[in-house]
């Protein structure tokens, strides 16, 4: 028995209760970008 479970998602190995971050930095990014598109638009 594995003392530790797969992220589906990266493949990460995690410990028991553990919760990966994988999808949280991909929810970021968009974020982001949206920020710096405002930021451009009210410079122009």
């Amino acid at each position: 028995m594995a003392a530790y479970k797969t992220c589906p998602h990266c493949g990460a190995h995690l410990d028991p209760g553990e919760r990966c971050d994988c999808r949280d930095e991909a929810e970021k990014e968009p974020r982001r970008e949206a920020d710096a598109e405002r930021k451009d638009a009210k410079t122009a």
